[in-house]
């Protein structure tokens, strides 16, 4: 099961309530609440994947070229690509440490 950690906490609790262990939930954001829960691995969330801090500022500068219909120089071709994967960490019980000191609460 996956969500996004700020609304994962009612799931979250339903599943505690309910006394179910059947699940893996993973989250997204990369929330204090959730790096705490990965670092205790004593529920069902075993890990949640931090969105890269400069995401905003490339899709703003994407938005940019593509408006001034220019390409992106660092590429052999001119033309802009259709898709951008920007790197995702993820966080699990065996790296929390290394992202807990980032996470928003």
């Amino acid at each position: 099961m996956e969500r996004d950690d700020d609304q994962g906490i009612g799931v979250e609790a339903a599943i505690k309530q309910l006394g179910r262990s059947a699940f893996v939930m993973v989250g997204g954001a990369g929330s204090k609440h959730a790096m705490q829960e990965i670092k205790a691995d004593n529920s069902v969330l075993k890990a949640t994947v931090v969105y890269p801090s400069d995401m905003s500022a490339s899709a703003v500068k994407l938005a940019r070229l593509v408006a001034q219909n220019k390409g992106m120089g660092d590429l052999v071709g001119q033309d802009l690509p259709s898709s951008v994967t920007l790197f995702s960490a993820t966080v699990t019980n065996e790296n929390v440490d290394k992202y807990l000191p980032g996470a928003f609460s």
